[in-house]
């Protein structure tokens, strides 16, 4: 497999743990208790856009960038979820 860099590789750097990674998966089911927490899932959702961005632009396989492509999008569509609460609560960004 020819991939300028292994996918284990790219999600060792900086990975997180099962709990940081899956903290904010509630929101999405009972939404944030507090403005404060919603400001955390919101810093929390754009570190994971930012680092499946940089995943999609690293890989060069196939399958490789198949799999960053979703998970791309998906941590977008998350963000972008957030974003709207924010705004419907109006707080500021």
């Amino acid at each position: 497999m020819n991939l300028s860099i292994s996918i284990k590789e790219r999600f060792s750097k900086g990975a997180l743990t099962a709990a940081e990674k899956f903290s904010g998966s509630n929101v999405l089911k009972n939404g944030p208790t507090s403005d404060e927490q919603l400001y955390g899932y919101l810093d929390d959702a754009r570190i994971q856009l930012e680092r499946a961005v940089l995943t999609f632009n690293e890989l060069t396989d196939e399958k490789a960038i198949d799999y960053a492509s979703y998970n791309l999008l998906a941590a977008r569509a998350k963000y972008s979820y957030l974003i709207q609460l924010a705004k419907e609560k109006k707080l500021s960004l």
